[in-house]
């Protein structure tokens, strides 16, 4: 039986990370319009912040954007 990453998508550590920002991502969207809970999709971009990306270049480029969308939900938050 296969092992899953972190945040229980896949197997590979990189990829299961980039999966999770692809759900965060999906999630900030639905809070924009109020249908998710912002201090949920927070809590979760907190969570996936604190993985190390290593040299994948893709997991680097989803902390980028795990970055962003973290930033974008802030203003929500802070009503911008």
């Amino acid at each position: 039986m296969t092992t899953l990453g972190r945040f229980g998508h896949h197997p590979d550590p990189a990829i299961d990370f980039c999966v999770e920002v692809d759900a965060i991502e999906s999630i900030a969207a639905e809070v924009k319009v109020g249908l998710a809970d912002r201090g949920a999709a927070l809590d979760r971009a907190s969570r996936a912040e604190n993985f190390r990306v290593g040299g994948d270049p893709w997991a680097v480029k989803a902390m980028g954007r795990l970055r962003e969308i973290g930033d974008d939900l802030g203003r929500v938050t802070s009503g911008e």
